[in-house]
């Protein structure tokens, strides 16, 4: 793998688990950067052997959590500019030299870029969607491995933002997103209940119908008919779901607490 001199070196890292979906395509995607990375908690589908095919370096480590996986790939990287991409994340024709170009200004520390969510099939680039910290100095960033789910690098200021929208399959379909949004949300009420923010009644109350319209008409899902309908009940759902399990945390404990006096 090699690119033009001038422009400095990058290292992707990808944290893998059985990712021989949409593989290939991700790190076709990125066909030219001088280092690939992936650190594989123990794939048992071709996940491996497609890495092989474009050339990556392959780092075993067991799943120690979303955080401290993407902690340990930096650590991995041999070079100082970092794009983290999932095993489901494109990067779109065009994107890799975009970055190449602004790092080399030589004036910011890292960019943001946005996710184009597939949802049954389609785009849902009509919605609004987050920015992410995705490429990123080495040396300027740091992973804050506190949380357990949802999360997110801390890059030192100046950053940018160039308009890449990463083809994202991760919410695909509506039964693999709720399979997700399932173990999403029972990290975060663990989460929560480790900080020591509890179940909230009114939260469990509001913040489906809330969320639903955040997600609908803030995220303006409303553009991408019956699919944005559904994907912003989805998300919505997600947040209920949460306080659903902190309130059956909390309530399991009290019942425990009676039986035991």
């Amino acid at each position: 793998m090699s690119a033009k001199t001038d422009y400095p070196p990058i290292s992707v890292f990808i944290i893998t688990l059985n990712e021989e979906a949409h593989l290939d395509e991700v790190l076709e995607s990125v066909r030219g950067v001088e280092e690939i990375v992936i650190i594989d908690s123990g794939s048992t589908d071709d996940t491996l052997t497609i890495a092989a095919k474009h050339g990556a370096r392959v780092v075993h480590n067991d799943w120690p959590g979303y955080a401290k996986q993407k902690e340990f790939g930096i650590t991995q990287c041999t070079h100082n500019w970092i794009l983290n991409l999932d095993g489901d994340e494109v990067m779109p024709e065009g994107g890799l030299q975009m970055i190449r170009e602004r790092i080399a200004e030589g004036d910011i520390n890292g960019i943001w870029i946005h996710h184009d969510d597939i949802f049954m099939g389609h785009s849902l680039r009509k919605a609004r969607h987050h920015k992410y910290r995705r490429v990123y100095r080495k040396d300027k960033c740091h992973m804050n491995t506190d949380v357990l789910v949802h999360e997110h690098i801390e890059v030192e200021p100046p950053l940018a933002y160039l308009p890449i929208y990463l083809k994202h399959y991760g919410y695909d379909t509506a039964h693999g997103y709720m399979d997700k949004l399932n173990k999403y949300s029972k990290l975060k009420a663990e989460q929560r209940e480790q900080q020591g923010r509890p179940c909230s009644l009114p939260r469990l109350l509001l913040i489906f119908p809330l969320m639903f319209l955040k997600f609908y008409l803030g995220r303006q899902m409303i553009w991408s008919g019956w699919r944005g309908f559904i994907k912003a009940n989805i998300d919505a759902f997600h947040f209920f779901l949460t306080e659903a399990k902190l309130y059956e945390m909390a309530y399991r404990r009290k019942q425990a607490e009676k039986e035991n006096n």
